[in-house]
């Protein structure tokens, strides 16, 4: 098992692409921290991760209140001693807000930000003192494919996982010297829970099918894809590796993929 005893911290990691890399860290040895927004589907991971052999924790936790995460980190220490890694995965869209830029609003700004962007700040500089002085630790960060592309309507979505990219890269520089390694895993589409929902209906509408095909497979990415990412991103395999942001949506990122020729 590649990670084997070390300690890592999830957030947003009850349900979707959260869970599948909450549930993978611990095929692959590790202890489990989730920390959600809401406390009953974080216990159902936490059971899924205990009937694997290994340790886990559920916090309710509002990562974009610096008081809640100190709250939560203080909590993981006390239960496990340590913090190995740090998967940011907690944030989202504005999905019923969404909106063209000209009719956005102020309150949806800050709640974008205040997950996607703020969030990994506050967690970060809960965790990172504790890496640097053991010498050693892994940040996974989740962008997103509109981080480097820019979506329209999803203008503060773009905004907010350009500046998680960003922040990885500085950030990086700043804790390469202690030891600690700070990556970016960017998803385009993925068929997760939320994605699974959507009705069958609308599954055949031209945006669903344009959307699936922007990733050259014509189909959503899986939690799976992810999750196998970060997990060997926090192992040792990826010692070498450090402030880089890795899409996982097949050529979205490279502009729509064009039939083969035949």
């Amino acid at each position: 098992m590649k990670l084997k005893d070390r300690v890592a911290i999830v957030t947003g990691g009850s349900r979707g692409i959260g869970r599948g890399i909450a549930i993978k860290l611990a095929d692959e040895g590790a202890d489990i921290v989730v920390a959600s927004t809401t406390l009953e589907p974080a216990e159902r991971v936490i059971r899924e991760v205990e009937a694997r052999g290994r340790r886990g924790l559920a916090l309710q936790t509002d990562v974009s209140n610096f008081d809640e995460v100190e709250r939560s980190v203080a909590q993981t220490m006390e239960a496990f001693g340590q913090i190995d890694i740090l998967v940011n995965n907690a944030g989202g869209s504005a999905r019923g807000s969404m909106s063209l830029f000209c009719d956005s609003q102020e309150a949806t700004w800050d709640r974008v930000l205040g997950t996607n962007l703020k969030g990994v700040f506050n967690t970060c500089r809960q965790v990172i003192g504790h890496m640097q002085a053991r010498g050693s630790g892994s940040i996974i960060n989740i962008g997103s494919v509109a981080g480097m592309i820019g979506l329209a309507s999803q203008v503060d979505y773009s905004a907010a996982k350009g500046g998680v990219i960003a922040f990885t890269q500085a950030l990086a520089k700043e804790a390469v010297p202690h030891g600690v390694r700070v990556n970016c895993v960017s998803p385009g589409p993925v068929g997760s829970d939320a994605g699974r929902q959507i009705p069958p209906g609308m599954k055949r509408g031209l945006a669903y099918t344009a959307l699936s095909n922007a990733t050259g497979f014509g189909r959503f990415g899986e939690p799976a894809d992810i999750a196998n990412l970060v997990a060997f991103l926090a192992s040792d395999e990826a010692g070498f590796i450090t402030g880089q942001n890795f899409p996982v949506c097949g050529v979205m990122n490279l502009g729509l993929a064009e039939p083969l020729l035949g």
